[in-house]
């Protein structure tokens, strides 16, 4: 029965076209380092999926509007001549976060995913994705400066360490952090939009898929954690603890507690003492 309805789906996009035939539209608006990678991965080749799909032409339009060379509905315009362009199901990015306002008005029948990670592996993470790509586009740099800049001028003494190796202050990260989650949770009609933590992607990729609508024998469990990152150096543990746990509270407390309970110190996710299970931040 799956392999004739597989079969119908593939014979129907044949025959009108992919770009005419969608079973599901679908943004993960996750941060960076959350999963946003693991969603578009998690299906099969039979999903039209992307994950930061023409990622240069996106920041170049974004940051036209931005700047004034275009109107805001221009602007809306390109995003709906992008989106039928390319068709997909699952459109993963980041990036969605900036725009997610514009994307569930110009698109009011799509559906999001927004993944979530805990504000300190996710911390954690954001550095060690800064130290493995310190070479990037100029459009990436761009974009990155843009949701990063404009709190933090100056480094605080317990931050000398994220001066050297040239990442920013504390407080941008963590703000911007809970800038993005809560916009997605605040402009996206509850009923629109399914909340998953990171490290629950795999345990509910069927839920993902009844959500967004598309078969379950779609799914690839085992490609649920596609990207890992291979820096290895903890970061966040070179950092004052004390320091740390002000910061967090001055900006995730709200949100942590609301999706992750048990997560109440750094101590909760860095093992105390040696274990033989690899640490949470590991995961990159």
């Amino acid at each position: 029965m799956i392999q004739l309805a597989d079969l119908g789906f593939r014979t129907k996009r044949l025959l009108l076209g992919a770009r005419r035939v969608r079973r599901a539209q679908v943004f993960c608006v996750g941060t960076a380092k959350s999963g946003t990678h693991s969603i578009a991965s998690m299906f099969s080749k039979n999903v039209r999926k992307g994950h930061e799909k023409e990622a240069l032409e996106f920041i170049d339009a974004f940051f036209r509007w931005q700047e004034g060379s275009i109107n805001e509905r221009a602007y809306r315009d390109w995003l709906v001549a992008r989106d039928r362009e390319m068709a997909l199901e699952i459109d993963s990015s980041w990036f969605h976060g900036v725009i997610v306002d514009l994307l569930a008005s110009e698109f009011p029948q799509a559906r999001f995913v927004l993944t979530i990670r805990d504000c300190y592996s996710w911390l954690n993470s954001e550095f060690k994705r800064v130290l493995h790509t310190p070479s990037q586009q100029p459009q990436r740099l761009k974009m990155r400066a843009f949701v990063y800049n404009g709190m933090a001028t100056e480094y605080e003494p317990e931050e000398r360490v994220l001066q050297e190796l040239g990442l920013y202050p504390v407080d941008n990260y963590l703000a911007r952090w809970a800038a993005h989650n809560g916009n997605v949770l605040a402009r996206i009609p509850r009923e629109r939009v399914l909340v998953v933590r990171t490290e629950q992607i795999r345990e509910r990729a069927r839920e993902i898929a009844d959500f967004a609508g598309l078969p379950h024998y779609a799914l690839q469990l085992e490609r649920t954690h596609e990207y890992r990152n291979p820096v290895q150096r903890e970061i966040i543990c070179e950092l004052d603890a004390e320091f740390l746990e002000q910061k967090v509270e001055r900006h995730c407390r709200t949100l942590m507690e609301r999706f992750f309970p048990e997560i109440k110190s750094l101590g909760d996710v860095v093992p105390r003492s040696p274990s033989p299970r690899p640490s949470p931040l590991g995961r990159g």
